[in-house]
């Protein structure tokens, strides 16, 4: 099962994610969840630095990401990465609805 954690603060922003585990859908490799899930979460990652040139911290392994947003961004940077985390978010949502037994995700504020 692959989990998905998604931290935010008092004022419902994003300030981490991270991903854990495989989705076991399929054999490696044509496991579409698995490739949706990777997909959603690194194109994030790259769009919060490459798009929205936020600094931040992120790992990735096998079956492993995180991804840190820093405390303090500008108001229109905060909004860039709102969007591209809550866009990554819809596409997690419609994978989910899709495929239940294989991702779970707890949304929590922190």
């Amino acid at each position: 099962m692959i989990k998905i954690k998604i931290n935010r603060d008092n004022s419902q922003n994003i300030t981490s994610f991270s991903v854990k585990g495989h989705a076991y859908a399929a054999e490696p490799g044509r496991d579409i969840v698995c490739a949706s899930v990777s997909i959603l979460t690194q194109t994030a990652v790259l769009a919060l630095y490459e798009v929205a040139d936020i600094d931040i911290i992120y790992e990735m392994d096998d079956g492993w990401l995180y991804c840190q947003i820093p405390e303090k961004l500008e108001e229109g940077t905060r909004q860039k990465a709102n969007v591209i985390l809550d866009t990554m978010l819809v596409g997690i949502k419609g994978t989910m609805e899709m495929y239940p037994d294989y991702i779970k995700l707890l949304d929590k504020e922190v």
